[in-house]
């Protein structure tokens, strides 16, 4: 069976037709007839079917991106910091990312 032709349907302010006669006014109707109210509807998260009971987010990976939780604040380097402290630093930093499941 064919599929039906689509047509797009122009909604005017007026109910006359233009001067070049092309845009003709159509009046929006739902399907048991009442006409189609205009603005914007409003949908409520229990008229949603279908929608799982929870969500669980994805193990993060190299290439998608997965629910992680926040780590623990890391305080900054003073400013004179020397070699062993940025080495202290930059280790603590890759083990939280690593605990985070942000890298392998």
């Amino acid at each position: 069976m064919a599929a039906p032709l689509t047509q797009t349907l122009v909604v005017q302010k007026t109910d006359e037709a233009d001067d070049s006669g092309l845009a003709i006014p159509v009046r929006l109707v739902k399907p048991d007839g009442t006409p189609f109210a205009e603005g914007v509807a409003t949908v409520s998260w229990d008229s949603i079917t279908g929608k799982p009971a929870t969500f669980t987010p994805p193990a993060p990976t190299a290439s998608a991106r997965g629910g992680v939780l926040q780590q623990a604040a890391e305080p900054q380097l003073a400013a004179d910091a020397d070699s062993a402290a940025i080495i202290a630093k930059v280790n603590a930093t890759l083990t939280k990312l690593k605990a985070a499941g942000i890298l392998a």
